[in-house]
């Protein structure tokens, strides 16, 4: 499964807090201005589920109802298995490491994380 670009991950963003589906038109109303041209977002929306991000079902005549075909769970959980295969051999400990090493988690933090194990 692909990385998803800035604008697709807006889009999933919208669709991921309604699950229970979107129209093209109520998707794109939803999103901030300045939004990009309609037509630009129904093709993002084809590629999305041409990628197997997204789902459709009719509606009625040539309407349809968007809806993700993947959690926003499952997808967090792919991308960290690629970030952490792509910079760390899949080690999660190499990661911590690499944090505490370049004093981007704090002791505190730390101290979370063993209390996290520990209970």
């Amino acid at each position: 499964m692909k990385e998803l670009t800035n604008k697709e991950m807006e889009l999933m963003e919208i669709l991921w807090s309604n699950p229970d589906g979107l129209t093209m038109r109520e998707l794109y109303d939803l999103l901030p201005e300045p939004r990009t041209h309609f037509n630009t977002v129904s093709t993002f929306i084809r590629r999305l589920e041409e990628e197997k991000f997204v789902k459709h079902e009719a509606i009625g005549g040539r309407l349809f109802r968007y809806l993700p075909a993947i959690s926003r769970m499952e997808y967090e959980k792919r991308e960290q298995d690629s970030f952490l295969n792509r910079f760390f051999k899949g080690s999660h400990m190499a990661f911590v490491r690499h944090l505490v090493k370049e004093e981007k988690i704090s002791k505190d933090e730390l101290q979370e994380l063993i209390d996290l194990i520990n209970n």
